[in-house]
Order: C-alpha cells, then structure tokens, then sequence
C-alpha cells in the first residue's frame, strides 16, 4: 500500500535536512536536483519554504543559509550556487513546478521594508498590486501576510534577503560586485527584463499559464488605495489576472513585472511613511519610475550592490 503524499512529504523533508547536516555541499545540491527532477509538485509543496529559508538564510537574520551575498568566485560553493539559482536552473525549474498547481504561500508583511509595512498596518494599501493580496487571521494586523504564488514569493524573499542585516567573517576579503548574489540579480534582470526580444522565454510545456490571485477578502479594517487603477512598471501593462483569450505573450512577460515591482518596492522604499505615501500620488509616480526604471535597466553595469542597502538607495 503507498504511503500517503503528506507522509511522503514528510519523510523526504526529514531526510533532506539530515542531509544538509551531515553531507558536502556539493553533495546536497545534486541530490535537491534529482529531488526536484523526480517528485511531483504535491510533495514538493512541503519542501518549497524550507528550500528558500536554507538557501538564503531567515529574515530574522538567525539562519545564515548558503551565504548567498558574501560567496565569492573564487570560492568552491560558487558556481554550485550560481548554476542551481540560474533563472534556468534546478530552483527555477521547482518553482515552475509549484506554480503549475497554483500552490500558495505566505510571506509575512513584517519583512516588508518600513513606509510599506506601516502603511499596510494603518489600513492603507500601497498602489503595487502585489501588496493587494492580503491575508486577513483572526490574530489582527500585526500578523498579516501576502498570499503569493511561488514565482512571487522566491522574488520577495530574494529581494528581502538582501535587506537583512548579516555579518561575515573578520577579515575575510569580500567584494560586493564578485558575490554569488549580485551576478543573480544581472541574471535575473537580463532574463526576466530582456533588451532585445519582446518576452521572456516561455515557461511551457511546466506551466500552464498565469496564475489567478486569492479570491477577495472582507479586510478586517476598512483598507483603501491611492487610486482605482493600478499601472504598470513596464510600457505594456500586465494584468495579475489571467483571461482565457489573453495575449499569449502577456503569459510571460507578468515575470517581468513581478520581479521588477518586487525589487522596487523591496529595495527603494526606505525613507518614513509620509514619504512613501506622498510618492505614491500620481504626479510623482511619473516621474519616479521613470527614475527606477532606469536605474534597473542600469543595475548590473553601473551599481555596485550595498549589502546594507541605504547607500546605494540614498543615491538613487
């Protein structure tokens, strides 16, 4: 008689974590590789925030994970690291695989960077669209969560994983523009925000399209919006909703949003409330992403990535 999926689940995520005390690096990834290549995505549904979490450490800062931000080329660890996080590579691939199911998974707003946080908690969502999909638990505001879907939620917990405070060895020589971290963003700009062709490449046969947001809920305080409509980042807007005669290439390019809505908001918006609320008027927006869209576009070539973050948004 086979064992129950959740068993199974179980089983196999007690036995990767053993894995990840007593085993090589490099030993433990090509066994994630064939785990993912291997079992169906209701099995590694489980695995799925465990995975994120020991690869990039916990956003309370007490997990350090892979180290992804101070890895360096010249270490062993690197190219592992760099292949298995590829846009193309083996965490992608698991990622596709969860999003096919529309499996959905919570990411506390108490990551979120402090003008979003604190808007949310006065009952006033951010114009982003990503912030609209509120879980609403009987324990109040302090513990609300963005429903994602997969591809959304490896995004904001990348993004946030830079914001979070982490220190390495003294003395050890680091480079900020040579780590494992800041060639994932160039790869992952350049892939999901390509300069020549119009779309990403495709996510079939994995995926069957995009994936529909949780259905609306009945806030447990009054939220409003700066406005009715949400636009978009990029120049052809992409609706979070799908449509049964949409656009084929609007499948795609949502990744393309996604991610640089994720960014921005994740990575430009530490200043106080009433700043992030005032730019968030129409009149100011124009011209502020115009200015992030630039700066993204730019990124790779002319930035240096600041693992604390500030410096690099007090130049933006």
């Amino acid at each position: 008689m086979a064992s129950p999926p959740l068993q199974q689940s179980s089983f196999l995520l007690a036995s990767l974590k053993a894995d990840y005390l007593n085993k090589p690096f490099l030993q433990r990834c090509q066994d994630l590789v064939k785990v993912i290549d291997d079992y169906p995505a209701k099995e590694l549904h489980l695995l799925f925030t465990w995975l994120v979490e020991s690869v990039f450490g916990s956003l309370d800062g007490s997990i350090v994970g892979w180290n992804v931000r101070f890895v360096q080329a010249r270490t062993n660890e690197y190219n592992t690291i760099v292949e298995f996080l590829d846009p193309s590579g083996p965490m992608m691939k698991l990622v596709y695989k969860l999003h096919a199911e529309e499996y959905k998974y919570d990411f506390p707003i108490s990551y979120l960077p402090g003008p979003v946080r604190a808007s949310i908690q006065e009952g006033v969502l951010p114009d982003c669209p990503l912030f609209h999909k509120l879980q609403f638990p009987p324990s109040g505001l302090l513990s609300l969560s963005l429903s994602l879907n997969p591809f959304e939620y490896y995004m904001f917990y990348f993004a946030a994983s830079l914001i979070v405070q982490r220190s390495y060895l003294p003395g050890q020589h680091f480079s900020p523009s040579d780590s494992a971290y800041f060639v994932l963003v160039d790869s992952y700009l350049k892939y999901f925000l390509p300069t020549e062709g119009n779309v990403p490449p495709s996510l079939v046969p994995v995926v069957r399209g995009t994936v529909s947001p949780p259905p609306p809920r009945s806030p447990i305080v009054p939220f409003t919006g700066y406005g009715v409509h949400h636009t978009s980042l990029l120049k052809r807007h992409i609706s979070h909703q799908p449509s049964m005669n949409a656009d084929p290439a609007a499948q795609e390019i949502w990744r393309s949003e996604t991610i640089l809505q994720v960014f921005v908001e994740m990575w430009l918006h530490h200043y106080s409330l009433e700043m992030y609320q005032k730019m968030q008027c129409p009149q100011v927006k124009v011209t502020k992403r115009c200015n992030l869209l630039l700066k993204h576009t730019a990124l790779p070539q002319c930035c240096r990535i600041d693992f604390h973050c500030e410096s690099m948004i007090s130049k933006a």
